[in-house]
């Protein structure tokens, strides 16, 4: 995988709870990252990034979303060629171990569980813009 560069990386937050979406938000802003939040995708996720006319190279997703959960999305994802590619990594509280090998199943590229540590995000990124796949437990 080809290492991005805090500068060019654009990211994506997914996340219905408005508390966790500003920390994450804030947390890649502060690292230099262009990020932008939505509070849910509705639909097709596919649909959802071709009304906004916008590409990014990293997606972070929360699993427990109102309308359509996060496995859903990262499936409409994947079946788009155009974003097939785009690095999906899984938000969520539940860190069980039987949840984070339904994520490696499901084809995320990595787990970041909650609430995220802000003193350890910044070297998490690092690795991530690497292109590693960062299975986080807490």
């Amino acid at each position: 995988m080809n290492s991005l560069s805090l500068s060019s990386v654009k990211v994506l937050v997914v996340e219905d709870d408005p508390d966790n979406r500003i920390v994450i938000t804030r947390l890649l802003i502060m690292a230099g990252v262009e990020a932008q939040s939505i509070a849910a995708i509705e639909g097709d996720a596919r649909d959802f990034l071709d009304r906004t006319g916008q590409e990014f190279d990293l997606v972070f997703l929360d699993l427990q979303l109102p309308k359509k959960d996060g496995y859903a999305v990262l499936s409409d994802l994947r079946a788009d060629p155009r974003r097939a590619a785009v690095r999906v990594f899984a938000l969520t509280a539940n860190v069980a171990r039987r949840e984070i090998e339904r994520c490696r199943g499901a084809g995320f590229d990595g787990f970041i569980g909650k609430p995220i540590d802000g003193r350890r995000f910044s070297e998490l990124l690092r690795r991530i813009l690497e292109g590693e796949s960062v299975w986080m437990e807490d």
